[in-house]
This record gives structure tokens, sequence and C-alpha cells, in this order.
């Protein structure tokens, strides 16, 4: 049996169609669209977004996730990479993303009859630097677990019970979060930053990220993994590998693997925003009946 909240999660979804779900294969977007198919009387339709900024190995992967929950998938080729102003690569650079991605978005589930579109945001992204949430305020995204307060454990906790294979997998931020804010954003540099991350993956380390800072590029790796890299075999290797990809300058970030640490210099984020979130997101849900 669902628990109570998870069952006030399925009414509430029950009110909000003909609807799709943004799908990134993440393991919000994945339970979302888990229980749009136990709310839903058709398979639920989920709208994933192709570009460069997606590797080939998260793009087959969202094809197997969706395919193993019987949706409905359909690949929406996106151009937020030809806006200039995203490839300046201000920390505003998620809102025009978003923002772009939900106007192509429109036109294409207006043509299949779907009214809503939801995403797999989470009360805990509220607490954080994300400028996409203005972009789906002001593209009417509905975010169910933001709305009903739903915790990134609480999603884990959950998915795990349901037997989802993502309910401990880690996040997979696309690859212009590997990019410091003020270094252009281009198609080749993403392509290098994809292959060396998938080298650390063939090392063994199933988290890790290559962070460009210009001239050089920092790896993260978790904390307790660090002393791996001290074996000189293994470091010479990844030296060779990041070298031919043409990575002059190459350190390890002592502090270890953690998401978001691109946004740790950025002091404008206050409690203030987190507030004005909250509060936005419930004016998306009234707006939704507009």
């Amino acid at each position: 049996m669902p628990s109570s909240k998870t069952q006030k999660l399925i009414t509430y979804l029950r009110q909000i169609q003909p609807g799709a779900v943004a799908f990134s294969g993440g393991v919000d977007s994945t339970l979302l669209l888990y229980l749009t198919r136990e709310a839903w009387p058709a398979p639920p339709v989920a709208l994933s977004f192709i570009s460069p900024l997606l590797t080939d190995m998260e793009r087959d992967r969202i094809k197997t996730l969706a395919s193993s929950l019987k949706a409905r998938l359909h690949w929406l080729k996106t151009k937020e990479y030809l806006d200039r102003r995203f490839v300046r690569n201000t920390p505003s650079r998620c809102y025009y993303c978003k923002k772009s991605r939900i106007k192509q978005a429109r036109p294409f589930l207006n043509q299949m009859g779907i009214k809503f579109l939801l995403d797999g945001t989470n009360a805990d992204d509220l607490k954080t630097y994300r400028p996409g949430i203005r972009a789906s305020k002001e593209g009417k995204i509905i975010s169910p677990l933001a709305l009903l307060d739903w915790t990134k454990k609480e999603i884990r906790e959950v998915s795990r019970d349901l037997g989802l294979p993502t309910w401990n997998q880690p996040s997979a931020p696309c690859m212009a979060t590997r990019v410091a804010y003020g270094q252009a954003i281009t198609l080749p540099l993403l392509k290098r930053l994809a292959r060396g991350e998938e080298f650390l993956h063939q090392m063994g380390f199933s988290e890790c990220r290559l962070r460009f800072h210009h001239s050089l590029v920092r790896i993260e790796i978790p904390e307790d993994e660090l002393r791996l890299l001290v074996d000189p075999g293994k470091k010479h290797d990844l030296l060779t590998r990041l070298s031919t990809l043409g990575f002059s300058y190459i350190t390890l970030d002592l502090k270890g693997f953690r998401s978001g640490s691109m946004d740790e210099g950025l002091k404008h984020f206050s409690p203030q925003r987190r507030k004005e979130r909250r509060e936005n997101l419930f004016v998306q849900s009234r707006n939704k009946q507009d």
C-alpha cells in the first residue's frame, strides 16, 4: 500500500491531465513519471530534451528507463546552445536554457493535446541557487514534488521501496555545469569534458566531475576515494588521457566531489529569494486552473 504522502501525490496528479513529464532520467523525474502512470489512465508521456548538453550515455539510459516504465518517450531537439545569453555563461545561464526549452516544448505539446508539463523539482531544490526555477514559473511548469514538500531523501526512500533503479543514482546535471561562470560554453569544450569524465568512469569513479576554469581543469571525486589517485599508475594514466584532450593544467580538488561547486562563490542568493520561490510555486498551482 502506498504511504499517505504518496497517495496524496497520486491524487494531486489525477487533477492535472492530460499532462507530460519533463524526463531527465534522474531520481526525481523517474519517481514522478512512475506515479503519473499510477494516476493517469493512459501511459504517461515522457518528454526528454536532446542537445550537446546531454551525453550519449545519459541518452541511452533515459531511453532504457522510459521503456521499463512503459512511458511514451518523445525526444525534442533543443537549441539553447545557440542563444548568446546562454553561451556567455553568466550565473543566469540555466534560466535562459530552461526558458528556451519551454518555448520549444509548448507548441510540440499543444499539437499532442497536452495542457500540463510537469517537472521533478523537489522541495530541497528551493533551498539552492537554481535560476531555472524562475523560467519554470514563467512557463507555468508544474512541480508536484516541490508543491507537496517532497525532499530528496523522501524521494529516494519511496523510489527504493517501489523498486525503481534510480533510488540511489548519483545526480547527473548537464555538461554546462562543468564550465566556470564567465567562460564561454562551446560544443568542442563540452565534448572534451564529457570524454574526460568518461575516462574517470572507466577508472571506477561513479561520482565525478571535471570542472573547467579557463586554462585549468579541476577533478572532483568522492573525498574517501582521493587516495586512489595517489597510485602512480592510475595518476599517470589519467594525466595522459586528459592531456590528449588538450587540458594543460590538471588539478585534484581536495574537498572532493560535491554537487553545485561552481555556485560556491555566488553571494546573491538569499533566504528571502528562497521564500519567494516557494510562494511562486503555489502561484503556479493556482495558475494551472486558468
